[in-house]
């Protein structure tokens, strides 16, 4: 199944490879028989769950160019030259799709003067320990990447049982939840990191030059 084999190659159906004693720990939630029905869910999140660092590691290696990127603690002296996840061209289309997420989609409160955040919402019912799911309690994560246009840098923010109480309902959605928080944390965390905002140089306006 390609859809499997794809999740497979970006690591997403073993525990991650990394040097922590809980990494082994880690393993990813499947489903028992990989049905039609879990190849619909799967492809709009639900149906399979995997750790933060996984899902790190999976957007860099979608957004580096399209190359594995495995995950790791220790210091590295140059780019990992994994394998290739996906061509070059699709890339850049999957890091344009997640800048226009922010630019008009449920991340606007995610952007960030300068940086060009890009990223996707997730917002997922929280299990009760009997089985179902609560009916006002859900997980929130923003997975997001800077700068969309030549990514240096992914984020991921998730959240338990957030709530947003400014408006006349509690809000519970990424969007209203983890966005801000990791837009919050890019703002302060990037400068630290040596990524320059990136001004946008505007043109002129109402000036013409004439010659004696």
């Amino acid at each position: 199944m390609r859809q499997r084999d794809f999740l497979d190659r970006l690591g997403f159906l073993n525990a991650p490879a990394i040097e922590l004693l809980e990494a082994p720990g880690s393993t990813p939630l499947l489903p028992e028989n990989w049905s039609e029905l879990s190849t619909m869910t799967i492809s709009y999140g639900h149906g399979l769950s995997t750790s933060p660092v996984q899902l790190a590691a999976g957007y860099a290696s979608l957004l580096n160019g399209g190359t594995l990127v495995r995950p790791t603690i220790l210091r590295q002296d140059g780019p990992q030259d994994g394998a290739r996840i996906v061509s070059e061209d699709v890339s850049q289309m999957a890091a344009n799709m997640l800048r226009q997420v922010v630019m008009r989609g449920t991340a606007s409160f995610g952007e960030v003067e300068g940086y060009e955040v890009g990223g996707k919402t997730g917002t997922a019912d929280k299990p009760r320990p009997q089985g179902g799911y609560y009916e006002d309690k859900v997980i929130a994560t923003f997975a997001s990447v800077f700068p969309a246009n030549d990514p240096q840098y992914v984020l991921i923010v998730t959240l338990d049982e957030p709530v947003e109480t400014t408006g006349a309902k509690p809000r519970r959605t990424a969007g209203w939840t983890a966005v801000p928080v990791a837009a919050e944390m890019i703002r302060r965390v990037a400068p630290l990191l040596g990524v320059r905002p990136q001004i946008e140089t505007v043109a002129p306006i109402g000036v013409s030059l004439t010659s004696n």
